[in-house]
């Protein structure tokens, strides 16, 4: 029985380490690595206006092809989050800004990056934090695939 709990809780846990990972082979999607963090951050963590603005978000996030376009849904999503939700030093302004001034999709990956750090661990599900090592290296791969 013990053994079989185990082996569950492994099951469990691979499930979601693989879903924020990529297929070999495969190159990171602007849309998918926005989506991921849109599911990982709880409902609590959004303004009550949220709810009327996920879909046309996801809907954006879906057609993301240019850097301005994944600065642009990103910075419309830090326009939703509970300002209790950031960090201490790191706020929406300053991504709202840096929103505005990312030109490559190394900028726009940078901004995503640095939204999602710097959100309260809190903001975030418990998931999460199986899945972000995995999702960081995707937006990595972003940041260099479409900067050649």
């Amino acid at each position: 029985m013990k053994n079989m709990l185990v082996s569950l809780a492994l099951i469990a846990f691979s499930c979601h380490f693989v879903q924020a990972q990529l297929p070999v082979g495969s190159v990171a999607n602007a849309g998918q690595l926005v989506t991921q963090l849109v599911n990982a951050i709880k409902p609590s963590s959004f303004t009550s206006a949220f709810s009327g603005a996920k879909e046309g978000i996801l809907g954006d996030a879906s057609k993301i092809s240019s850097a301005t376009g994944l600065a642009s849904t990103v910075s419309s999503l830090v326009g939703y989050i509970k300002p209790d939700m950031f960090k201490t030093g790191s706020t929406a302004k300053s991504l709202l800004d840096m929103g505005t001034k990312a030109k490559t999709m190394a900028d726009a990956s940078s901004l995503l990056k640095n939204f999602e750090g710097g959100l309260k661990p809190e903001a975030l599900t418990n998931e999460w934090s199986g899945m972000r090592t995995g999702w960081l290296s995707a937006l990595n791969q972003l940041a260099l695939n479409q900067g050649k």
